[in-house]
């Protein structure tokens, strides 16, 4: 898959070993160059992660290289041990104010359940909601080829570099503004050459405090200690640049 080859080679150069590994019952934090998070994705089948209780020491990229995994919770491992190589810059601030303000009237959709999806709805012109397991108006994942293309505005929660539908759902969102965001969110320039045009994950300012969280059962963002929200937006390119 391009795009997960492509965020492994960007931090290759920065291999370092790996302090601390938390796998939580919502987050999972790796402690290496920087502290990174990623969702726990989780499934209905029983799993143990290979080399469970002997993660920490090992190569901080090796461990990244989960990503390629199908199975989602080592997936979700090696997302938090790239996030941990790559460093985490962007403008402080809360992506949902960007949001809320340039969605009226426009066609939404929305790929993740977030708080601010009731008020998006409210003044959107018209909004679509995506969901592994659909409730009340939201749709089935796979109404993406319909409404994407359709939207002005695709916002998307990077738990979906986990599952592997991250890529599809750049490609079917290039004609609009594309958000990536979340924890998970690895704030990669490498995002943007695959189509994204917004970014919003988070810096770890405390590690301790974050873990701390974690271990403790903290789902919300809100109850993420430790955690800046970042904001980074896609360089528009010079006007007399020649392709």
């Amino acid at each position: 898959m391009k795009l997960i080859e492509d965020l492994l080679q960007s931090v290759a150069d920065f291999d370092c070993e790996v302090r601390r590994v938390c796998i939580g019952l919502h987050w999972t934090v790796v402690e290496s160059r920087f502290a990174g998070v990623a969702h726990t994705y989780k499934t209905s089948r029983k799993v143990e992660v290979a080399e469970s209780g002997d993660l920490a020491g090992r190569s901080a990229l090796d461990l990244a290289s989960r990503l390629r995994s199908w199975e989602p919770l080592e997936a979700s491992v090696g997302l938090a041990a790239l996030n941990s190589l790559i460093e985490p810059l962007g403008d402080p601030g809360n992506v949902f104010e960007d949001i809320l303000q340039i969605v009226p009237g426009r066609t939404v959709t929305v790929i993740g359940r977030f708080p601010s999806n009731e008020q998006v709805a409210a003044v959107a012109g018209k909004a679509h909601f995506l969901e592994m397991q659909p409730e009340r108006n939201e749709l089935p994942p796979a109404a993406a080829e319909e409404v994407i293309p359709q939207s002005d505005i695709n916002v998307i929660t990077a738990t979906a570099l986990i599952n592997k539908t991250l890529p599809r759902l750049l490609e079917l969102g290039r004609g609009g503004t594309t958000l990536v965001l979340g924890p998970s969110t690895p704030m990669n320039d490498v995002l943007f050459d695959h189509g994204a045009t917004m970014l919003a994950g988070v810096r770890v300012g405390d590690a301790d405090a974050l873990i701390h969280s974690v271990m403790q059962g903290a789902k919300s963002f809100k109850r993420l200690a430790g955690i800046e929200p970042l904001v980074r937006r896609r360089r528009r390119l010079p006007r007399n640049r020649i392709h």
